[in-house]
């Protein structure tokens, strides 16, 4: 646990040297305090007023005072093998509203408490009496990484089970069954332990969580090579995004995107944060423990700007991670817009479309019917027809200023192009559709959608906008994995898998990130929208595969051949000029 007299702000000492790190710890009129760095270290310093560090380096005696909600690391010269401190540049700070923010001096500092409730599913081999204690153990030895990290630790009050569909092998899908099916209550999170998988060699998902404060966290239990402290650091991982953390590009950080390499089988082995995410932990443990904040949008404005900068950071050093732009998409909602509000914001640039629309295929076909019954011109179709609809819903955006422009267009965008109703029908996006847009707005907009395509199909322009408006409902990798569910349920009996269809999944979701990130404006989308700038090539790519021939040649859903491929579909994607500009 970092040294605190009392609540207040924080910073993040860390040791990035090859041998354990003594310094003193001077807070604000109290005695220094020594504390020391192991080798790989992070620690939390929470304090008042001011926080100075002493240690030894460049031959003398060094002493630094250093700044709130910032992270700084110890090295060693490589020529002199002196020590010194560096701060690590994490964009903006504020430190005019940081110290203004509200503190209270006079409470004593302890950790948050999160009650946590532990689940195992039906596929549970073990009797209870062997998994609870297991469980618990592991939870317990998360917590201490947590608290250490954090300022934040776990208390198991529940243990139960729950009945997992064991014909499911998507994890997301897996997820939101979990959500479905458990009440986190009477804890505050719920961390579910799955036995239905096999966890297979190369990349797959091994757990998942929608992001920080989200009150449910499903795991990957079962596989005969794994050992225990694997799954204990796939725990800390998880619990990290809990607590706000992105992905990191260090190495030896717990929060690297692929829990390879073997860290923790070699003797001595520790779980450990990176200074980033302890510092975004951290500050985020700060406002949960002061003020009961249960959601991130919840958090104060000077802590939501100062992590605003930090994940705009994270995103650019691992540009083609989701983790930092999912968070920066939760942050930038509003805190004053209700979920009403929300909704509203996209059923009016839904009815907007619905009446330019409208009346611009009224003047077509007066114009075709006119000038001796000859016909002068005609309502649109194809590619042009999707084009307009893009550029007019940009346009009905701007126009209307709602205050979550972004989200209102591409959900408004996504519903209005789905004439298959997937939007309505999917358990997680139902209710939102519904809300959105009313049965009889409905039938109005199916009798005047047309026939808009991308790259002359109807398939491929529902598939991108369809999976653009999930990503914002649901996030990225829930409508990645709803993509390529649907595709596995076509390979199985419908009209086969389709790289085809997975790259317009994919070109969608990179199209909403982008335009939630304002890398793409909806004034340049008002102006011009070609089709071909925003799908890659998909000659070459393959359709129609059954369930036979396509684990015959790429294997299970798991397998690193597919997963290789939708990973070069994805680069495809991002070498888009549109992507690169």
């Amino acid at each position: 646990m970092g040294i605190s007299p009392a609540v207040a702000e924080v910073a993040v000492l860390s040791n990035r040297t090859q041998a354990s790190v003594n310094v003193e710890i001077l807070f604000d009129g109290s005695l220094p305090q020594p504390i020391a760095l192991a080798v790989g270290d992070s620690r939390p310093i929470f304090f008042q007023r001011t926080l100075r560090v002493r240690y030894r380096g460049g031959g003398a005696e060094q002493e630094h005072q250093l700044e709130p909600q910032s992270a700084y690391f110890f090295a060693e010269d490589k020529t002199s093998q002196e020590l010194f401190l560096e701060e690590i540049g994490l964009g903006k700070k504020f430190p005019a509203k940081f110290s203004a923010a509200p503190r209270d001096f006079k409470t004593p500092f302890s950790a948050k408490v999160v009650p946590v409730k532990i689940l195992v599913d039906d596929d549970e081999p073990t009797h209870r009496r062997l998994w609870e204690p297991k469980l618990r153990k592991r939870v317990a030895e998360a917590s201490k990484v947590l608290e250490r990290h954090s300022g934040v630790k776990l208390n198991v009050v529940a243990v139960e089970t729950w009945d997992s569909n064991s014909r499911q092998h998507d994890l997301n899908q897996s997820l939101l069954e979990f959500e479905r099916e458990v009440n986190p209550q009477p804890a505050s999170l719920a961390i579910g332990f799955s036995s239905q998988y096999q966890l297979t060699r190369g990349r797959v998902h091994m757990g998942g969580t929608r992001g920080a404060l989200h009150p449910y966290i499903l795991l990957k239990e079962r596989s005969r090579s794994m050992r225990e402290t694997e799954k204990l650091e796939l725990l800390v991982h998880e619990l990290g995004h809990y607590l706000g953390a992105s992905h990191s590009p260090e190495p030896q950080s717990v929060m690297r995107p692929l829990l390879t390499g073997g860290l923790q089988r070699s003797v001595g082995s520790r779980i450990q944060f990176d200074p980033v995410n302890t510092l975004l932990m951290a500050m985020l443990g700060d406002e949960m423990r002061r003020r009961d904040v249960t959601k991130l949008t919840s958090i104060t404005v000077p802590t939501r700007q100062r992590l605003e900068a930090i994940y705009a950071v994270l995103r650019q050093a691992l540009p083609q991670d989701p983790a930092a732009g999912q968070y920066l998409r939760i942050l930038s909602r509003p805190k004053s817009s209700p979920p009403q509000q929300f909704v509203s914001s996209a059923r009016r640039v839904l009815q907007q479309l619905v009446r330019v629309t409208t009346s611009r295929r009224r003047i077509a076909e007066s114009r075709k019917s006119s000038a001796d019954g000859e016909p002068k011109d005609s309502w649109l179709s194809g590619d042009t027809l999707t084009s307009f609809y893009v550029k007019q819903a940009a346009l009905a955006t701007i126009q209307i200023e709602p205050a979550n422009p972004e989200q209102a267009f591409l959900l408004a965008l996504g519903l209005f192009i789905d004439d298959s109703n997937a939007l309505r029908e999917f358990p997680g996006t139902s209710a939102l559709a519904a809300s959105i847009e009313h049965d009889a707005a409905l039938r109005q907009r199916l009798n005047i959608l047309g026939s808009p395509t991308m790259l002359d199909r109807a398939d491929l322009v529902k598939h991108f906008f369809v999976s653009a408006h999930i990503t914002v409902a649901l996030g990225v990798e829930a409508a990645k994995s709803l993509g390529f569910a649907k595709e596995m349920n076509d390979a199985a009996g419908g009209t086969g898998f389709s790289f085809v269809d997975m790259a317009a999944n994919r070109a969608g979701i990179e199209f909403a990130q982008r335009v939630l990130a304002g890398d793409i404006t909806l004034e340049q989308l008002s102006q011009r929208f070609d089709t071909r700038e925003f799908l890659p090539p998909i000659d070459d790519l393959e359709e129609g595969l059954s369930a036979e021939v396509l684990k015959d040649r790429f294997g299970d859903a798991d397998n690193k051949s597919l997963q290789d491929e939708l990973r070069r579909i994805e680069q495809r994607v991002l070498e888009l000029p549109i992507y690169r500009k």
